[in-house]
């Protein structure tokens, strides 16, 4: 459960730094993408400009594919270890948040997956106390 709040926490930060860009006066650029980098990789996980942005969003996808096996074997011990491991990455996705705040593109992307995940985290949790 606590990961489930600390995803939340993550999604209401992104939201509310979001929030606070919309209220700043932004200048006008007319600045193009030099890259032609895929904005999904080939496990539908979105893909950032930032590198630590990518990192964590890897470690996040890690994190879901174990929780998964975790609630397909039943393992409680496995899921005591991914408590930790979900604590952790709380904290990397505040700064990963922070990272993409100033690209209003891209804190949306991060937003829109971290409550994917969310959501996926939530009905794996229903489905490991059987509601």
């Amino acid at each position: 459960m606590k990961k489930l709040f600390a995803v939340l926490a993550i999604v209401g930060v992104m939201t509310s730094c979001k929030d606070k860009k919309a209220e700043t006066p932004t200048e006008t650029t007319t600045e193009t993408p030099t890259t032609t980098e895929p904005t999904v990789t080939t496990d539908g996980a979105p893909t950032f400009s930032d590198p630590d942005v990518n990192a964590y969003v890897k470690a996040y996808e890690d994190y879901i594919n174990a929780y998964k096996a975790a609630v397909e074997s039943k393992d409680m011990s496995k899921m005591a270890d991914l408590g930790t491991m979900g604590q952790d990455l709380a904290t990397k996705g505040t700064a990963a948040a922070q990272k993409v705040a100033a690209n209003p593109e891209e804190a949306e992307k991060l937003t829109t997956y971290m409550t994917a995940k969310a959501n996926e985290v939530v009905e794996l949790t229903k489905k490991l106390t059987g509601q």
